[in-house]
């Protein structure tokens, strides 16, 4: 097949990227001025394009799960993405994935999250009532599952199409559009508009789950040595894991983040599997399996609750923030699954992608989660009104001492593995900006290195004035994710001319070396 030709001048989009970045800063720098004005009127926006497209974003996620699951099985499942072996083995292909979806967000949340819907849950049920606590677990399985990893699904594999199968010369969410639209000549307003809505949405969403990580580590730091969290500690922390993903940014993907990722899933499941063994066995069994089993039969509803007549907003909340927020993370998660995906088959995208991440995520909820849960029905700690106070940070740590070698070993190992959760997803947001604003690519495809590097200290500057300024992440989160609404739209579009292409190449023959005919 012919290779897609795009005009280009230059081999950096420097226009887009200074832009971008003036636009992002001042609204950093108004927080910083007015950061009540600056909330409110965040959240009040937020709050209503949540309520105008919230039934419709409902509907689009179920049928974007539906469209995964036909790529992953039907009939164009064989295609493969490029001639060569796959560049990474199938856990390390796993694990930087499900690490770079994950973040430190999955692992502050797998300890808490389930604490939320104990005191205000869905489904019209009676806050801190046996019901309610049973399908607590169950609830968070379904916000983090299939439904929020389905979106990266159908942009990864359009992405990967894209650039291996139809050789649309960048991997760029805007080229891959413009490209699906017939423009080849350069991007349109459209295409540039697209770009600055990545951007935004990478730097502002991926700076908060750094600003995250921060309470995260302190806690560990607390525990182990009585340091108290000031700003500098917090300015300390926010640095040393820019070093780390700074570092492994610099070396590449294939030396650097594929082994960090090992190291820290490895590490991660090995805490796990002890956490497991030395704590209450037998009713993370019974719970998990009990969480699970209510996913599924409340899988339906859950999908398309709305709430419309007590309006308790639950689905406002919860269910609607977290799709949103997968769209916040679907452009960076599409350029870097289609990246890593060289030699893999649509098949194996799709269910790395779609049940890889998702189980990661099962993984870490039913082991911290049943072990919060037990040690709340035991009055063992108060991790329910910690968490619900916003020190929850405070109520991990409280938890984790209650294990052999809780009070030393495990805060020592959840902090590596805290740093190495956040550099993995940030080294995936680097390539990803990279590749976003750069108009051509080295010999081998790559972005050159120091301009990830670029993009590296940009990820690290935002927390890093937000900090310094003691101000709140919330504004700036809402805003990465209120901008990244409209990938419903462009997602959308993507799954539906991925559909088309696939159809147009299978009677034009051009698919008949993957045995489609």
């Amino acid at each position: 097949m012919e290779q897609i030709k795009m005009k280009q001048s230059g081999k950096y989009d420097l226009p887009l990227t200074i832009v971008s970045l003036a636009i992002l800063f001042t609204f950093v720098g108004f927080m910083f001025v007015k950061p009540d004005i600056t909330l409110n009127g965040v959240s009040s926006a937020f709050d209503a394009i949540i309520k105008i497209t919230g039934s419709v974003l409902l509907v689009f996620t179920l049928f974007t799960l539906c469209v995964s699951i036909y790529l992953g099985a039907g009939k164009y499942a064989d295609i493969k993405f490029g001639d060569e072996k796959p560049e990474y083995s199938l856990f390390s292909y796993i694990a930087m994935m499900t690490l770079a979806a994950l973040a430190s967000a999955a692992l502050y949340w797998s300890f808490t999250e389930w604490t939320y819907y104990y005191t205000t849950p869905g489904l019209g049920m009676e806050p801190e009532s046996i019901e309610a606590l049973e399908s607590s677990l169950g609830y968070q399985f379904f916000h983090w599952g299939i439904s929020g990893q389905c979106v990266y699904v159908c942009i990864g594999a359009a992405m990967a199409y894209a650039f291996y199968i139809r050789k649309v010369p960048l991997l760029q969410t805007s080229s891959v559009c413009c490209a699906m639209m017939g423009e080849f000549k350069g991007k349109s307003f459209v295409g540039k508009l697209i770009d600055f809505c990545v951007i935004f949405g990478i730097v502002g969403g991926l700076g908060c789950s750094l600003g995250l990580a921060v309470p995260l580590a302190g806690g560990a730091l607390t525990k182990l040595f009585g340091i108290e969290v000031t700003g500098p500690v917090k300015i300390g922390i926010v640095v040393v894991i820019a070093l780390v993903f700074t570092f492994t940014s610099f070396i590449g993907t294939k030396k650097g983040m594929k082994n960090l990722s090992n190291i820290t899933a490895g590490l991660c499941i090995v805490y796990l599997i002890y956490v497991f063994l030395v704590g209450p066995t037998t009713f993370i069994m019974k719970n998990t399996v009990n969480s699970f089993g209510w996913m599924i039969f409340e899988f339906p509803r859950m999908s398309l609750y709305t709430d419309p007549v007590t309006n308790s907003g639950f689905p406002e909340s919860w269910t609607l923030f977290f799709q949103a927020f997968y769209l916040n993370y679907a452009a960076m998660m599409g350029i870097f699954v289609a990246k890593i995906s060289k030699g893999r088959t649509l098949r194996q995208l799709v269910w790395a992608t779609l049940l890889g991440i998702s189980a990661g995520g099962w993984f870490l909820f039913a082991i911290n989660g049943n072990f919060s849960i037990h040690s709340h029905i035991t009055g063992l700690s108060d991790i329910v009104a910690l968490a619900n106070s916003g020190v929850g940070e405070r109520g991990i740590f409280d938890v984790v001492a209650l294990l052999p070698g809780g009070s030393v070993l495990l805060p020592v190992v959840l902090l590596i593995v805290i740093v190495g959760f956040v550099a993995s997803s940030l080294d995936s947001a680097s390539l990803s900006l990279a590749q976003t604003t750069t108009k051509m690519t080295e010999n081998d495809g790559e972005v050159n290195k120091w301009f990830r590097v670029f993009w590296c200290f940009v990820l690290t500057l935002v927390p890093l004035s937000i900090l310094l300024a003691n101000a709140s992440f919330s504004a700036l989160k809402n805003l990465s994710i209120l901008i990244s609404i409209p990938f419903m739209v462009i997602v959308a579009f993507m799954e539906i001319k991925l559909l088309k292409w696939l159809s147009e190449d299978r009677k034009a023959g051009r698919l008949e070396k993957y045995g489609i005919k």
